[in-house]
């Protein structure tokens, strides 16, 4: 029988990550990875995450079947294995109810393009349409926008929250805290007057500049 105590480790290794910058609170949102087999390592169900400990992390197949562990899966796990199935770049899987994100969320507005948080998840991120908690059409919609937008690593569900991918579990939290930074500044430059979006001649500037770097570091 296979062990998926690593990837139970680096699953939770990420929750903890995201319940320390507040993205998590209670039991709301939860975060998938692929294991080696081919398998989803997914938070359980009606856990607080204060209380979660590794080996509570579901493991299912990608039709959500359970294969291994003693708790329940999240009851999102037709948004994520929905997800996983069409899109088997992504790694890993970070929703969250964080508050600013869901903020635009609720308002159905996309958040601009206004920084570098921003701009790392391949804004303007979209709002995509309702789609019902706990439903497979929840991965249907973002599954979407992300084939739409390749450079796309986060997408607000309508009044419900958003959804970041990656290629691991650290990645996919990564890019969920970049959009609720991105989210935060967004509302709060609002609030104070219009804020200045990136234009593309900006954008291209900048991949170009962070693309040469990167070829200097290697040589």
């Amino acid at each position: 029988m296979t062990n998926y105590q690593e990837a139970r480790e680096e699953l939770f290794a990420a929750v903890k990550k995201a319940m320390d910058e507040g993205l998590l609170r209670i039991s709301e949102g939860n975060l998938s990875m692929r294991t080696p087999d081919g398998h989803v390592a997914i938070t359980p169900s009606g856990i607080k995450y204060k209380q979660l400990k590794p080996e509570e992390i579901a493991i299912v197949d990608l039709d959500g079947g359970h294969i291994d562990g003693p708790c329940k899966a999240s009851s999102e796990t037709p948004m994520h294995t929905t997800i996983m199935r069409n899109l088997p770049e992504v790694g890993a899987i970070c929703h969250t109810h964080s508050p600013f994100a869901m903020t635009f969320a609720v308002a159905g507005k996309d958040i601009a393009l206004i920084n570098l948080e921003a701009m790392g998840c391949g804004a303007p991120i979209p709002v995509a349409p309702w789609a019902t908690p706990g439903s497979a059409a929840g991965g249907e919609v973002t599954v979407n926008l992300f084939k739409q937008r390749p450079n796309l690593k986060a997408v607000l569900l309508r009044n419900h929250g958003v959804v970041a991918i990656g290629e691991n579990a650290e990645d996919s939290f990564d890019n969920a805290f970049k959009a609720e930074v991105a989210a935060r500044v967004y509302y709060q430059a609002l609030q104070i007057g219009e804020p200045i979006i990136i234009t593309q001649q900006q954008l291209q500037d900048a991949v170009n500049t962070y693309a040469a770097f990167t070829t200097k570091e290697r040589t």
